[in-house]
C-alpha cells in the first residue's frame, strides 16, 4: 500500500498543475454545496421561528357571523362574547389554558409630548405573552396577575412603535391622553414576519382596557390539554360555542377556528424545499468539478499508455492498474474535500461575524449537510475515477507499448 501511495504522490507532483486544477474544481464544488446549504439552514431556522404560532398547538377562535338559520333564529347574526362567557372554556376537559383578548384599532396613541404614533391597543391577560410566544427585549417584564388586579397602567409596546417614538423601557406614552409606563418592548420578529401588525401594538392589562372602553373581547386563544389533538380541540370549541350562542354546529363561518397546523406543514415544506434547491444548485457545481477530475484522469491515462503497458508486461494485473488509478483519483478528491470543508467552515464563520440581512438568519453547517456533501462527493469521485481506471486496466500490453510516448 505504501509504495503505491508514494508512487501516486510522485505522479501527482510530476503533474502538479493538472492535479492542482482538479483539486480546485473539487474545492469549488464542496464550498458551493456547503455554503449554500448553510445559508439555506439559516434561512429555514429564522423563518421557522417566525411561524412559531403556526407551529404551536395554540388555537385561535374569532367570533364572526352565522351563515345558517337555526331553530327559528335567522342567519347572518353577528356573534359577540363577554369575557365571562369565554372564561367558561376553562371548564372544558379538552382545554388547559384560556387567554381572552381585546383590541382597539382607533385609539389615540401618542408619546408624552403628544406626537401621534401609529399604534393600536390590545388588552390581554397574564397568559397572552407565553401562549403567543412573544419575545421581549432584555429588561422587559410580562403583564402579571397583580397588574390585572390593580388595573395598572403599564404597556408592552411593539419594537417598531418603540423605534418610531424613540421609546425605551421606563418611558411613558399616552393612550387617549392617559399616561402609560413602558414596561416592555417586543423583539423584532425573526425573519421580518409578524401577524396582525404586532410590531405596532400597545399591549395593556385587559382590566385596564375595560376601564377605558366597554368593548367586548375580539378573540380568544386556548391551549389544549395534554393528549388533545387539534382536530378534537376545534370540534370541542365549535360545539361549545354553538351551544352557548345557539347556532348550527356545522356552521363553520360562525366562529373562525383556523387550522394553523396545515399552514405550518406547508411553510415547513416550502422552507425545506428552498434549502434543498440551494443544496442541489451546489451539487451541480460539484458535479462539474467531478467532470473536471474525470477529464484529467482520462488525459492521464492517455499520456501514460506506455507506462501502463510496461506495468502489464512485467506482471501487473488489470486489477492492479484499476486500483492504482482509482486511488489516484480518490487522493485528488480527498484533498479537495478536506480543503473545501475547511474553507466552507471559515466562510460561514466570516458571514456570521459580518452580519447578514435579518431574513437570511445565521448560516449554519449541520451534520446532515456535511454528510450529504460527503456522500455526493464520494459517489462523484468513484464515477470520475472508475471509467478512466477501467480504460487503463483494459489496455492490451502490446498495443500500449506501441503507443507514442
Amino acid at each position: 500500500m505504501m509504495p503505491m501511495l508514494q508512487q501516486i504522490a510522485q505522479t501527482l507532483f510530476a503533474h502538479r498543475l493538472r492535479s492542482l486544477l482538479a483539486i480546485i474544481a473539487i474545492v469549488w464544488g464542496i464550498v458551493s454545496v456547503l455554503v449554500l446549504m448553510a445559508l439555506g439552514e439559516g434561512f429555514y431556522q429564522i423563518n421557522a421561528r417566525s411561524f412559531s404560532l403556526l407551529m404551536s398547538d395554540t388555537q385561535l377562535a374569532v367570533p364572526e357571523m352565522t351563515s345558517k338559520p337555526w331553530k327559528g333564529l335567522p342567519a347572518r347574526r353577528e356573534l359577540t362574547f363577554t369575557e365571562p362567557e369565554f372564561r367558561q372554556l376553562q371548564n372544558q376537559s379538552a382545554i388547559k389554558t384560556v387567554s381572552v383578548l381585546y383590541r382597539k384599532w382607533d385609539a389615540s396613541v401618542t408619546d408624552i409630548t403628544g406626537h401621534t404614533l401609529p399604534g393600536y391597543i390590545r388588552g390581554v391577560d397574564n397568559y397572552y405573552v407565553c401562549m403567543r410566544k412573544v419575545k421581549l427585549t432584555p429588561g422587559s417584564r410580562d403583564i402579571s396577575q397583580s397588574d390585572l388586579n390593580n388595573h395598572n397602567r403599564i404597556a408592552i409596546i411593539g419594537w417598531q412603535l418603540a423605534k418610531q417614538g424613540n421609546l425605551a423601557i421606563g418611558d411613558k406614552l399616552k393612550v387617549n391622553g392617559i399616561p402609560f409606563l413602558v414596561a416592555g418592548i417586543t423583539k423584532q420578529s425573526e425573519g421580518g414576519m409578524s401577524m396582525g401588525n404586532e410590531e405596532n401594538q400597545v399591549i395593556i392589562p385587559s382590566t385596564t382596557f375595560t376601564d377605558l372602553w366597554r368593548d367586548k373581547p375580539s378573540q380568544v386563544m386556548v391551549a389544549p390539554a395534554e393528549g388533545t389533538s387539534g382536530v378534537i380541540l376545534r370540534q370541542s370549541l365549535q360545539s361549545f360555542f354553538a351551544n352557548q350562542k345557539h347556532f348550527d354546529p356545522t356552521d363553520r363561518r360562525a366562529v373562525w377556528l383556523p387550522d394553523f397546523s396545515q399552514d405550518a406543514k406547508f411553510f415547513t415544506a416550502l422552507l425545506r424545499g428552498i434549502q434543498l434547491f440551494l443544496g442541489a444548485s451546489g451539487a451541480m457545481t460539484l458535479a462539474v468539478g467531478a467532470l473536471g477530475v474525470a477529464n484529467i484522469m482520462f488525459l492521464s491515462v492517455t499520456e501514460r499508455t506506455r507506462e501502463i503497458g510496461v506495468r502489464l508486461a512485467i506482471g501487473a494485473t488489470p486489477n492492479n492498474i484499476l486500483v492504482h488509478f482509482l486511488f489516484e483519483g480518490g487522493v485528488l478528491v480527498a484533498i479537495g474535500t478536506l480543503l473545501g470543508v475547511s474553507i466552507s467552515y471559515c466562510l460561514v464563520v466570516i458571514m456570521n461575524q459580518m452580519g447578514l440581512p435579518d431574513w437570511l438568519g445565521n448560516p449554519a453547517l449541520t451534520l446532515d449537510a456535511m454528510l450529504m456533501a460527503l456522500s455526493v462527493t464520494v459517489i462523484l469521485a468513484l464515477l470520475a475515477s472508475f471509467f478512466p481506471a477501467r480504460r487503463a486496466s483494459n489496455l492490451t500490453p502490446v498495443i500500449a507499448l506501441s503507443a507514442r510516448a
